[in-house]
């Protein structure tokens, strides 16, 4: 702790600070700003000495002496600080980053020397020290009003000691749902990028196994990999109690690592560390920070648990290495980065034949080749049924490998008991799994279970709370039901968190479209083409069609363009039979549905149900059909 000057007061701009208290206040107004203590010490130290530059080393070692915490504590307790006086970096009023050497305080200071028995009627008053009265000259009055204030004045100050945030303990009462960020890179020429993803991924999945804590898939969090402005604000924004931020470097064979866990209502550092060590030692260094997260939000994990915790898949580096260069293309989510994670699951494959991850990766990818029309499923899912068939021989206590399994079953197979039995194993192995959740939900919807449907599409929003897909595909099922005004509400969500998410305006254009608001249902359905990768013209051309011939143009064209159009060579055939339809064209519609069964169409196992396929419901061939389905 650090010495200061206990009956100096600071005032600057329009702030006091009282060095005895270790309060800030706003001077006119007298109201608290809320600060942790560290925030507290480290603004007096800057204060005071505030005709020079202060080095960080300085700051850390006279702020948090004593303490094992690194340079991330000090500059996210500035930014805390720069917060509660209203500045920013840009401009700065209060406090001055020197590149490269520290921090200096640049507010013109005044100092106030006075007793106590002053300093406590100042800040306890509404007035301005200027109005206060001296004891010895106050009305009589005066003073019989302040000591009936006082048990009121008691009560708030007892208060705010009881419940401001910083001497809460951070509990595993406290502390249920946490996101990992994406590690900062901090390499030179930013070569290692992809391990600040894959880092974080490797640590969300070993949490992922921990019954007590909810851990926010690596999707919902990516789009937070360039922004560290403000750790609350974003775990807020993920409806989380505690983020984990990090920052990642590799010089040479070795990496350095620097962690913190920050709880998201105060900005509170629970726990801080940094680790450096051989590359080599890569799966130690997970295992050390996902040990610590463990032992700072005192967890109870039996041993089944914590084999989990401690399990890495494979020993061979270079392996791993290609598996988490994997992962992080298949996180991106497009048709090129599929086909790049795919190549390094191969070669983590080549260096490990028993790496039973990389084989998940393998499957997962192939799988989202086909549902994102990068490829014809009868091409891929029979390498993504292969992969996951040999990821579960090597290990069959994998939740992802499971719901892999249950996915070929659901989409590909259309073995709908079959893919009961995954799913429910998968989730029986990791119940926190929100993609289990979600794809089980499908499988449910698909035979006409909807209550259970929805009650698994809900148990995945309470794990993901901002995920686009899992909002959409709620849309969807809203779709099948038919209620356009949950439909619309969901895919307005869906936009809400995700303005360039394509399914959000997809299932926006139909509700729209059911509710005969044509021109909203235009403009929705073709800023999905657009948002889904289709030229710019693809969406002018239906769009004009559109001011001509209202939806039956929209929809000519659209038929034109799929029929017409390289890039749309493996747009899915089912959807092409609802375009038919509309059109009025059953016969074609009836055709397009044969050829996406032939070609095991992702969507065409919602058949049964679709709203969409209404004109059709009679049909002894359409009925034929859901038979050799089996629906």
């Amino acid at each position: 702790m650090i010495e200061l000057s206990e009956s100096k007061v600071y005032e600057f701009e329009e702030f006091r600070l009282d060095a005895k208290s270790h309060r800030l206040f706003r001077q006119e107004s007298g109201e608290l700003v809320p600060l942790t203590p560290k925030a507290v010490e480290l603004l007096l130290f800057l204060v005071e000495n505030s005709a020079r530059v202060l080095s960080k080393d300085e700051l850390l070692d006279k702020v948090w002496e004593n303490s094992f915490v690194e340079e991330a504590n000090l500059s996210q307790t500035i930014f805390v600080l720069r917060k509660a006086l209203g500045e920013n970096t840009k401009e700065p009023r209060f406090i001055l980053t020197a590149p490269n050497r520290g921090y200096q305080f640049i507010a013109p200071v005044s100092e106030i020397n006075a007793d106590d028995k002053i300093l406590d009627e100042t800040f306890l008053s509404e007035s301005p020290p200027s109005k206060v009265q001296k004891p010895e000259t106050q009305n009589p009055k005066s003073k019989i009003r302040w000591l009936a204030a006082a048990p009121f004045v008691l009560l708030i100050a007892f208060g705010i000691y009881w419940f401001y945030p910083k001497s809460k303990p951070a509990t595993i009462g406290e502390i249920k749902t946490i996101a990992v960020l994406p590690f900062e890179d901090l390499s030179a020429e930013q070569t290692e990028k992809y391990l600040g993803v894959s880092l974080a991924d490797a640590l969300t999945n070993k949490f992922g196994g921990l019954k007590q804590l909810t851990v926010r898939p690596t999707r919902s969090v990516l789009k937070y990999s360039e922004s560290r402005e403000d750790l609350g604000k974003i775990g807020r924004e993920l409806q989380v109690d505690a983020v984990l931020d990090g920052r990642i470097q590799r010089v040479g064979e070795r990496i350095r690592v620097s962690v913190q866990l920050i709880r998201t209502s105060d900005n509170a550092t629970i726990w801080a560390g940094n680790f450096d060590d051989q590359f080599t030692n890569f799966f130690a260094v997970q295992d050390s920070i996902s040990q610590k997260v463990v032992q700072s939000l005192a967890l109870r994990i039996d041993e089944k648990e914590r084999e989990k915790l401690n399990r890495h898949g494979t020993e061979n580096a270079q392996a791993y290495q290609e598996y988490l260069l994997g992962r992080f293309f298949w996180n991106k989510r497009t048709a090129d980065n599929l086909q790049k994670a795919i190549e390094h699951f191969d070669k983590a494959i080549e260096k490990d034949s028993n790496f039973a991850l990389a084989y998940t990766g393998l499957a997962d990818s192939y799988q989202l080749l086909a549902e994102y029309g990068a490829a014809a499923p009868h091409e891929v899912f029979p390498k993504a049924k292969t992969a996951v068939k040999k990821a579960l021989e090597i290990d069959d206590q994998s939740a992802e490998a499971h719901t892999a399994l249950a996915y070929t079953q659901v989409f590909y197979d259309w073995d709908w008991a079959s893919a009961e039995q995954s799913f429910k194993r998968a989730l029986e192995l990791n119940p926190n799994y929100a993609t289990a959740h979600q794809w089980y939900a499908e499988c449910l919807s698909v035979t006409g279970r909807f209550d259970e449907a929805r009650t698994h599409f809900e148990r995945a929003l309470e794990i993901e709370p901002v995920s686009p897909i899992i909002l959409s595909d709620l849309a969807a099922l809203y779709d099948l039901l038919g209620n356009s005004d949950l439909e619309i509400k969901q895919a307005r969500k869906v936009i809400e968190i995700d303005p360039n998410f394509a399914y959000g305006y997809f299932y926006l254009g139909l509700g729209y479209e059911r509710k005969k608001m044509y021109p909203e249902a235009s403009e929705a359905l073709a800023k999905t083409m657009t948002l889904f990768g289709e030229p710019p013209e693809c969406a002018e051309e239906v769009k004009a069609a559109f001011k001509k011939n209202g939806m039956q143009g929209w929809w000519q064209k659209r038929l034109e363009q799929i029929e017409t159009r390289p890039h749309l060579k493996n747009f899915q055939a089912y959807h092409k039979a609802t375009v038919k339809l509309r059109l009025g064209d059953n016969e074609g519609a009836l055709e397009a549905l044969n050829q996406a069964f032939q070609r095991r169409d992702r969507y065409i196992i919602n058949a049964k149900y679709d709203p969409h396929l209404a004109p059709l419901q009679q049909d002894p061939r359409f009925q034929d059909l859901l038979l050799r389905m089996g629906l």
